[in-house]
């Protein structure tokens, strides 16, 4: 069958990233018996146009739409994504008769709601590399599906979705076919390669939706396995700036000196970014992780007030944010800090110790980002219902904010003055 591929994502709000789950999902694909595309509209000037010509070159029987983002996560200036994504589809039903199928983590946040919102004729939830080719097998055969895993349809009773699984060995996948994407042109555009080295989350932020799209136990590759990745990276696409997209890179912490350990015997001369957990932090693993190659850390802190931290429930207190920063610092290791202010119980005063603890450290770079977007299956979803923010039925297709009632009205004015203020900090707000 012919198979197009689309990755939709054109946000640039923060650094590109290559469509990694696309190109992983790609292959498993078995290309002896498909004719593969993909089309990746990042950077295309007219992207409908472009779809359009490609859908008509192509003349493809499957259409995968892909879609990374609902919107921009911005309080303030939000953008919403889900409109556009809608136009994509109609184009595919105007101007091809294939069978369209969505995924991708925006479509994981709400698969029902973005289905009827959408109206594809599958949706696939979760991780789509062990799934996507069985759809395929099925759709070619006029067999039944409706036992798929992570499926989603419709049939004359209504939208179903079956529950997800998760992909037990990573290991055993394909490395993503990352050639058929630009990777030049995303390390031009201030993006990266990346790579999978675990998937998964046991870790409970109160905001976060990541244990419940990609499970609480950590699913992890060997370190064999991801150093021939950074290898291939490395010879066969010119890349030598990678981030590992794992949710902490540092947990376990055996698991990371591995990593760090197989890239040094294989004399990877590739660099790379990691976001880090500072209750998991020592000198060994530091020296480890930057002679591996480690040029930017970015300890995942949120806040920096020691009641926030209990509150966001980040697993480590004010002062081993502390020590972690200064050691990274005393190591010239590069960090980016990113804070999230508003949770429930944020006050100026939590606000105020968050800005006089980082007055006295030395991040690359900050960001800052107020209010906080409200998503399905976490905490901060039943706080939000219990003081009546959101429903209980409100499927959070479209977005929607928490920002506690003790910084709103002041938070965006204060923020604009303190980054006047703080020349030093090569800063971004949102």
């Amino acid at each position: 069958m012919r198979i197009l591929f689309v990755s939709t994502n054109r946000s640039r709000a923060a650094m590109l990233p290559m469509p990694l789950g696309l190109a992983s999902i790609i292959a498993q694909m078995d290309e002896t018996r498909h004719e593969i595309n993909a089309l990746d509209l990042m950077f295309c000037d007219q992207p409908e146009a472009e779809l359009n010509r490609t859908l008509a070159a192509f003349e493809p029987q499957i259409i995968a739409l892909s879609i990374r983002n609902l919107d921009n996560q911005d309080c303030f200036n939000t953008e919403y994504f889900l409109p556009l994504e809608k136009k994509y589809v109609e184009l595919c039903r105007e101007n091809s008769r294939a069978t369209i199928i969505i995924g991708g983590p925006a479509f994981t946040v709400s698969p029902v709601a973005i289905f009827e919102y959408l109206e594809p004729d599958f949706g696939i939830t979760g991780e789509g590399e062990i799934i996507f080719p069985k759809l395929v097998e099925r759709i070619e055969q006029v067999s039944e599906y409706s036992d798929l895993p992570g499926l989603v349809w419709r049939d004359a009773s209504g939208v179903h979705h079956n529950p997800h699984e998760f992909v037990t060995s990573l290991d055993a996948l394909k490395p993503p076919r990352r050639d058929l994407f630009d990777n030049q042109r995303y390390a031009k555009e201030k993006g990266m390669a990346n790579i999978v080295v675990k998937q998964g989350c046991p870790f409970e932020c109160l905001y976060c939706d990541s244990p419940h799209l990609m499970g609480k136990r950590w699913r992890k590759k060997s370190p064999q396995a991801v150093a021939a990745e950074l290898e291939s990276i490395q010879n066969d696409l010119g890349v030598k700036l990678v981030y590992f997209t794992d949710a902490i890179f540092n947990h376990p912490v055996d698991h990371a000196k591995a990593i760090c350990q197989a890239i040094i015997d294989r004399g990877l001369n590739i660099y790379w970014v990691a976001t880090i957990h500072p209750a998991f932090v020592d000198r060994s693993l530091l020296e480890l992780m930057k002679k591996a190659g480690c040029v930017i850390a970015s300890p995942s802190c949120d806040t920096c007030s020691e009641k926030m931290l209990k509150i966001l429930r980040k697993g480590f207190t004010k002062d081993e944010l502390k020590s972690c920063l200064i050691m990274l610092e005393e190591m010239k290791i590069n960090y980016i800090l990113s804070l999230l202010l508003g949770a429930p119980g944020e006050t100026r005063e939590t606000v105020e110790e968050s800005i006089r603890f980082l007055e006295e450290r030395k991040p690359v770079m900050l960001d800052f980002c107020a209010g906080i977007r409200i998503m399905p299956n976490t905490p901060l979803f039943d706080i939000t219902v219990r003081e009546g923010v959101i429903s209980a039925d409100d499927p959070l297709m479209e977005p929607r904010f928490y920002m506690s009632p003790d910084i709103k009205d002041w938070i965006e004015e204060y923020l604009k003055e303190i980054l006047s203020t703080h020349k030093k900090w090569n800063e971004t707000w949102r």
